[in-house]
């Protein structure tokens, strides 16, 4: 009997492999031979799993920013408006070694879409869905009347995101000032917060 694959599995591995290679050698560094060596399969299963190198690029950034986006709401946990919104800021900021990782990628990706349509157009329904997830829990935070007076959703949603991206190019390019970098960081969750909040 033939043997049972898991495809979202095996996507979800080629893609951290994907991640593993861009970090090592960027967007325009990053091969499918080199996607295939480091998930340990064949061009020909990369190809059957994901298509053409942009398949494989276009799901990873998919993938890379939804894994950020899950851990950001699963870190909320209960916590609703403006504690919930902090609480997924600081999800997807660069504190530990995993967010940075993830971090690392996402800027990677960020940087070629600005030249890729196809990324570009992939980054676009990404920051789609973070929006979608954000409006509940600022409709959450406006509901129990926490939000400074005239400041509409959209505004919130662009705070948030540029926080997020932001941090994320302060933990990699300022890298000499990595031992102060947890304070900062917690300094930025905090002046977003001191924006958005009803004082």
């Amino acid at each position: 009997m033939p043997r049972h694959v898991d495809h979202a599995h095996r996507r979800a591995e080629i893609a951290a492999a994907s991640w593993r290679v861009i970090r090592e050698h960027g967007i325009h560094g990053t091969t499918t031979r080199a996607i295939a060596a480091e998930a340990n399969t064949s061009l020909s299963v990369l190809a059957h799993f994901f298509g053409a190198k942009e398949d494989v690029l276009v799901a990873s950034q998919t993938l890379i920013y939804e894994r950020i986006v899950q851990r950001a709401f699963q870190y909320a946990g209960e916590l609703q408006g403006v504690e919930g919104l902090r609480a997924a800021l600081e999800a997807a900021l660069p504190f530990d070694e995993e967010r940075a990782f993830d971090a690392e990628v996402n800027v990677a990706f960020a940087a070629a879409a600005l030249s890729d349509p196809v990324l570009g157009e992939a980054r676009r329904r990404s920051h789609a869905r973070i929006r979608t997830l954000l409006a509940g829990t600022i409709g959450e935070a406006r509901a129990a009347g926490e939000l400074r007076e005239g400041l509409t959703d959209l505004e919130v949603c662009d705070e948030f995101i540029a926080t997020v991206e932001g941090g994320a190019l302060l933990a990699l390019v300022d890298v000499e000032a990595d031992a102060d970098l947890p304070a900062r960081l917690t300094g930025l969750v905090d002046s977003f917060v001191a924006r958005i909040r009803r004082g």
